[in-house]
């Protein structure tokens, strides 16, 4: 048989395929087609199911919230601020998916089992791909309708000149069928969650703007901290970026921000937004003025912007967009989404949303000279400490870093808050003192000069092993049990003894000859340490196995498995 014969029956088995697909798939696909006045159907660009997968949507991504290593989360409070985040943006992007606005896994459509098996170079991988209406790589075989043809789809713009629309923004804004798929994605599927992106926008437009228009940047690039975090400081994507303006920490470093165990400045809603400003500004200068080409590589990176411009010999994004094989499609529909939202965002009743929105972010500054329990500023703020944390969104942990930390509170509080501060004493308001390790100081002897466990001041220095306690580093040392966060339960033994509680502003340690067992009225009590066995704490404190059994209660398999940080009686003070 002839080559040309067969294509009318791969073209039957075709159609027999897609019947089968139809009868056996238990929902229909979501219709993302929205009808205009016209009655024309809308294009969804780009569809991305099927053979079109591309190769980065079948990898495997982290759990939303989910951090690369655990001993890198955050205390309790602040991790369940950050799991919000990440859950929201998660949602949305599986609505994207839904909508077909994103490549879903593979095997995740109805239509996926037609491919397997066939290579993209089959010929009827081919006819499948072109009778599902995209290319091999999933792009729209059709470019996005021209500029202008759209808008009497859309009711909601009835009554507005284009000219008179676009005066409305200072930064591009093209009326396409990408665009409004978006416009109907926020409408429907997203609705909830656009809604709230919306009444967050008031509380740090102002502040972004301020910064946009101080740097020389258009002030409408303030929607794309929208599509990139909700305007949600504690935003945290599958990707690892975290913040408004979801940066990753290796791009944050490079415009100045700071993240480690104490603090994650891409949260911090100042500083990310002078660093995406300079960001931006370099971007805008890299691909000559041209915005975007510029939010392509905010999404993707520069250096895959450029790579697409050396392959398809082009600087047009969007015939990158419909042709183009070298963005992803996350990228392709970065620049639509954003124009989009800044739809919406300027004429949020015509598109049918009603908004409460929240108040402008507005704070003093005062500095914590040390590190400080949040919980003890939160009360002498007359704050509660969600509210301190909201408007400190950077920190990590339950307190201030050490060596100090400028601190934000409402309006006008500054004053109030720091006459109340000072008349607190060092052991109120110093949770923590510093001691430079020294030769010949292993941690266990440190631990034990201040009366803590090793665990909770390898946990507060943000240390994963003993080997990292090296002579001449300077340590964070908890001085007081705390309720919440890091410190929380047994991880703290008894305060320091009495010797050493003098001296709780002091930034020296005592001589490891100070430590003396805790005591009190009736026993005399240690705290099982690392290593510690029945029988190696027998013989420290002279004493025999049986005899700290009976003072313990300890009989079958609570004899066997001491936990570090147990509390045990080792003698009877009378004996």
């Amino acid at each position: 048989m002839s080559p040309r014969s067969g294509r009318p029956q791969r073209a039957a088995f075709v159609a027999l395929l897609f019947a089968a697909a139809a009868a056996g798939a238990e929902a229909p696909a979501p219709d993302l087609a929205a009808a205009g006045l016209d009655g024309s159907a809308i294009t969804v660009v780009p569809t991305a199911s099927g053979a079109s997968v591309p190769a980065e949507a079948s990898k495997s991504t982290p759990r939303p919230g989910e951090k690369a290593d655990a001993s890198d989360a955050d205390d309790p409070e602040s991790q369940a601020e950050v799991d919000k985040g990440a859950a929201e943006l998660e949602a949305v992007r599986r609505a994207e998916e839904k909508a077909g606005l994103l490549p879903q896994a593979p095997g995740a459509g109805p239509r996926d089992g037609l491919t397997i098996g066939l290579d993209s170079w089959d010929p009827l991988a081919r006819d499948l791909a072109a009778a599902q209406g995209t290319s091999i790589d999933g792009a729209p075989l059709a470019d996005p309708a021209p500029s202008g043809s759209t808008q009497l789809r859309l009711p909601e713009l009835a009554g507005i000149a284009e000219d008179e629309l676009r005066a409305k923004y200072d930064i591009p804004v093209e009326l396409n069928d990408a665009v409004v798929a978006y416009i109907r994605f926020f409408q429907t599927d997203a609705r909830v969650h656009f809604t709230k992106w919306l009444g967050r926008s008031t509380r740090f437009m102002p502040l972004m703007r301020d910064i946009l228009e101080k740097q020389g940047l258009p002030l409408d690039l303030v929607y794309l901290s929208m599509i990139e975090s909700g305007f949600s400081s504690y935003a945290y994507s599958f990707a690892k970026a975290a913040g408004l303006w979801q940066f990753v920490v290796g791009t944050s470093r490079r415009y100045g921000l700071h993240t480690d165990f104490w603090v994650d400045e891409r949260r911090d809603p100042v500083k990310a937004t002078f660093a995406a400003s300079r960001y931006l500004t370099d971007l805008k200068n890299r691909f000559h003025g041209d915005w975007y080409l510029a939010w392509a590589g905010y999404n993707a990176g520069e250096g895959k912007v450029d790579r697409a411009i050396r392959r398809e010999s082009t600087r047009d994004f969007w015939r990158m967009m419909s042709k183009g094989r070298t963005l992803r499609a996350e990228t392709k529909h970065y620049v639509p989404k954003l124009i989009a939202a800044a739809l919406i965002a300027k004429h949020p009743e015509r598109f049918g949303f009603k908004v409460d929105y929240a108040d402008p972010w507005d704070v003093d500054e005062v500095f914590i000279p040390d590190a400080t329990d949040l919980h003890v500023i939160a009360k002498t703020a007359g704050l509660t400490i969600d509210q301190l944390r909201d408007l400190n969104p950077e920190l990590r942990r339950f307190c201030t870093p050490p060596g100090g930390w400028t601190l934000r509170l409402p309006k006008g509080s500054k004053d109030a808050f720091r006459a109340e501060f000072e008349k607190l004493d060092a052991g109120e308001r110093l949770s923590f003192t510093e001691h430079r390790v020294e030769r010949g100081e292993p941690l266990s002897k440190i631990a034990r000069a201040y009366g803590v466990t090793e665990a909770a001041i390898l946990r507060t220095n943000g240390i994963r092993s003993y080997r990292q306690v090296k002579v001449g580093r300077v340590l964070v040392i908890p001085m007081k049990q705390s309720r919440r966060g890091l410190l929380a339960g047994n991880q703290l033994e008894d305060r320091r003894t009495p010797r050493l509680q003098g001296r709780v502003a002091s930034k020296t340690v005592a001589p490891a000859s100070a430590v003396r067992v805790q005591s009190d009225e009736r026993r005399q009590t240690y705290v099982v340490k690392a290593g510690d066995t029945l029988w190696t704490i027998a013989q420290r404190f002279s004493t025999t196995v049986d005899q700290l059994k009976r003072l313990n209660n300890l009989t079958g398999r609570r004899a066997h498995e001491l936990q570090v940080g147990q509390r045990l009686a080792v003698k009877d003070s009378e004996s």
